[in-house]
């Protein structure tokens, strides 16, 4: 299920039925002294009334507390997300967090009880890397009053706080890149077509080939599970099929795949990855990337994260950040 927008109350609320500003309602509940007492009887009724339950964690923060965030991501083995956590972790540390780490392995049944955990454990905040863009439900969260940040995929219909890559601009820019080394016969291989992120880059991906006036028919699209061996196999069809000089691929795990299949193959089409990594370094050829900026995404999410247990009635944000293409030799133009 979709999470929306929770009808939970606000500091809005609030304020509207004692007729005050929102300030004066965040200095009666953080017990500032200066609030003239009648005012602090109407704002404490419209509390009661309002059922409003303040954020745990702004509270912990204000009065130089700690405060426990979690971190909930998909793949303990992917280097992004390995990437994504530990950058979370070294700016929560900074500011008196302690983090604690969910991994779902794609699951959506494991997903559920994790988020179940968090809510009985009281957690002030959580970034989350969705299961699904359609299926994941975060109303535990929200109905608890835990903040939320989702990272790299949106939730369909969700009103939340979101740090991601502009996926189509990934897309667009590998395009150009093969475009721009000579290439022209170009195929994608991408995920699951209900997995938003490798959906936008292999929609960028084609969309710039359009443009560029490669006819439709003359671009291949391959899906994988986004795990190595099914870009493998995707990779081996194309090989067989011959009709390719380059493939873009839009998943990391299934890049290192793809790569598998054509080792050792003479005139093998040009390469160009997602994220960057040791193998794609020190592999012959070495790999072209489409690096997504793993440090900024990281710092845009705890920033986003403290904002939101600050400010709990804020409108949520939506950051997108750009990739870049770090060229090597698996793109470079053939003789």
């Amino acid at each position: 299920m979709t999470t929306t927008r929770s009808t939970r109350p606000t500091i809005t609320d609030v304020a509207r039925t004692a007729g005050v500003s929102t300030a004066t309602v965040s200095r009666v509940i953080n017990g500032a002294p200066t609030v003239d007492k009648e005012l602090s009887r109407r704002v404490q009724a419209a509390v009661r009334s309002t059922g409003y339950v303040p954020s745990a964690l702004g509270r912990s923060l204000r009065r130089g507390g700690t405060s426990q965030i979690a971190v909930v991501a998909p793949d303990a083995e992917n280097p992004y997300f390995v990437q994504i956590i530990s950058e979370v972790e070294r700016i929560a540390r900074g500011q008196n967090h302690s983090v604690s780490v969910s991994h779902t392995e794609d699951d959506l049944e494991v997903e559920r009880r994790s988020i179940e955990q968090l809510v009985s454990r009281q957690v002030s905040g959580v970034v989350v890397v969705p299961v699904s863009s359609t299926e994941t439900d975060l109303s535990p969260l929200i109905s608890a009053g835990i903040p939320v940040v989702l990272v790299d995929r949106h939730l369909e219909g969700a009103e939340m706080d979101l740090v991601a890559t502009d996926n189509r601009d990934a897309g667009r820019q590998a395009a150009q890149h093969l475009f721009d080394q000579g290439f022209r016969r170009p195929a994608v291989i991408t995920g699951p077509a209900t997995m938003r992120t490798t959906e936008d880059r292999a929609e960028g991906f084609i969309g710039q080939w359009l443009s560029l006036g490669v006819a439709a028919d003359d671009i291949l699209q391959v899906r994988g599970d986004l795990h190595l061996d099914s870009a493998r196999t995707a990779m081996q069809g194309l090989l067989e099929d011959g009709a390719i000089d380059c493939v873009y691929v839009t998943n990391n795990r299934m890049s290192a795949g793809a790569f598998e299949a054509l080792r050792g193959v003479l005139d093998a089409p040009a390469l160009l990855a997602t994220d960057d990594d040791v193998w794609t370094r020190l592999v012959t050829p070495s790999i072209s990337v489409v690096v997504q900026p793993v440090k900024a995404t990281s710092r845009a999410a705890a920033r986003l994260l403290g904002q939101r247990m600050e400010n709990p009635d804020e409108v949520p944000a939506t950051t997108l950040l750009r990739s870049r293409i770090i060229e090597r030799e698996s793109t470079r133009p053939r003789r």
